[in-house]
């Protein structure tokens, strides 16, 4: 099938206006036309949460990440889902047990570690960008920076996640 390179513009727009109805319908439509299209898959998820529609958003992840339990991103639209009902990970009976980090001792201890060799201080939007490939994170960059500020082993100088500076003590 071709790939059409302008096909993120109707998405774009219907964001743009809050028309999550209307992204659900576009990112259903792009399923059906191509049921194995796994973005078009994961972007429909996406637009379910985004309506707040939690349940449909892991009806239609769900037999994909049984197909593909290797497939991260399918863990992320129903753990997404999950959490925004106020369940947790335990809630779904996975085909492959998704990594989870929360801010704790474990992630601290990985950046105080990541951090000391370094001459120059990192940004906390950098440090939570070393943790995207890790697994699914509960935390954004701003609650990072607020959390190693409280921890005596970092030297966290800025107010701004995106322009921190952070260095071991």
């Amino acid at each position: 099938m071709e790939q059409d390179f302008e096909a993120w513009e109707g998405h774009y727009e219907l964001e743009e206006q809050g028309d999550y109805t209307g992204l659900v319908e576009l990112c259903k439509r792009e399923v059906a036309q191509n049921p194995e299209d796994l973005y078009a898959v994961e972007r429909l998820g996406y637009a379910y949460i985004k309506a707040e529609r939690f349940l449909e958003a892991i009806g239609a992840v769900e037999p994909y990440h049984r197909r593909h339990p290797d497939i991260d991103t399918f863990h992320h639209v129903i753990l997404d889902a999950l959490f925004a009902m106020d369940l947790t990970e335990e809630d779904f009976k996975w085909s492959r047990q998704p990594v989870i980090l929360r801010l704790g001792p474990e992630v601290a201890d990985w950046f105080f570690q990541y951090l000391r060799p370094k001459r120059k201080p990192r940004s906390a939007f950098y440090l939570h960008a070393q943790l995207v490939m890790s697994g699914y994170l509960t935390f954004d960059a701003e609650e990072l920076m607020n959390f190693l500020r409280r921890d005596n082993r970092f030297t966290v100088g800025g107010d701004d996640w995106t322009s921190s500076n952070i260095r071991t003590a």
